[in-house]
C-alpha cells in the first residue's frame, strides 16, 4: 500500500507539472503552484483509496484456515460429501477455537451446516427440522475427536476421497 501511494504521488507530480507546463507553453495559461500541489495531493489520495480498496477486496475472497491447515468450508464440504456427522468439540479442536464459537464460524443454520452436532444428542443445536439435512441420520458414524476429523478430511482430500 505504501509503495502504491508513493508511486502515485510521484507519477501525479510529474504528470501535473508536465500538464501545467504544456498549458503555459501552448496556451499561455499559467497554473499557480498552489493549484498544482492541490492536484498532486488529490490524485495521490484518490489512488490510495483505490489501492486500499483493491487490497481489501483481494483479501475478502481468500479464506484463511484458522488452524493453519483446515477451513470451516472444507470441513462442512467433506462431512456432507461423506454424509457423516461430527461433534462441535471435534470441529472446535481442529480449528483451534472454542466450542461456543463453532456456530458463529459455520454461519447461518442451513442443511449443509447441520452435520456438526452435539456430542450428547448427535443432533445440531437449535436447528429446525427444515434446516437439517435430509441425509443427516443416513450414516450412524459420528466423529468425536479432532484427530479422527483430521484423518477424515485427509481421506476426503485424497484422490477419489469419496469412499
Amino acid at each position: 500500500m505504501k509503495k502504491a501511494v508513493w508511486i502515485s504521488f510521484f507519477v501525479a507530480l510529474v504528470v501535473v507539472n508536465l500538464a501545467a507546463e504544456a498549458a503555459n507553453y501552448f496556451a499561455g495559461v499559467q497554473v499557480d503552484m498552489l493549484y498544482r500541489l492541490t492536484l498532486v495531493l488529490s490524485i495521490t489520495v484518490v489512488a490510495a483509496i483505490f489501492a486500499g480498496s483493491s487490497i481489501l477486496v483481494g483479501k475478502l475472497g481468500a479464506e484463511r484456515p484458522m488452524s493453519g491447515q483446515f477451513r470451516p468450508r472444507e470441513v462442512l464440504a467433506c462431512l456432507e460429501m461423506r454424509k457423516t456427522r461430527c461433534t462441535y468439540g471435534a470441529v472446535a479442536s481442529l480449528l483451534g477455537i472454542k466450542s461456543q464459537d463453532v456456530d458463529r464460524i459455520l454461519g447461518p443454520r442451513r442443511p449443509s451446516a447441520s452435520w456438526v452436532v452435539s456430542s450428547s444428542t448427535h443432533r445440531p443445536n437449535g436447528f429446525l427440522d427444515s434446516e437439517i439435512h435430509p441425509d443427516l441420520f443416513r450414516n450412524a458414524r459420528v466423529i468425536d475427536s479432532a484427530e479422527d476429523l483430521k484423518q477424515f478430511i485427509y481421506d476426503c482430500r485424497a484422490p477419489g476421497g469419496k469412499g
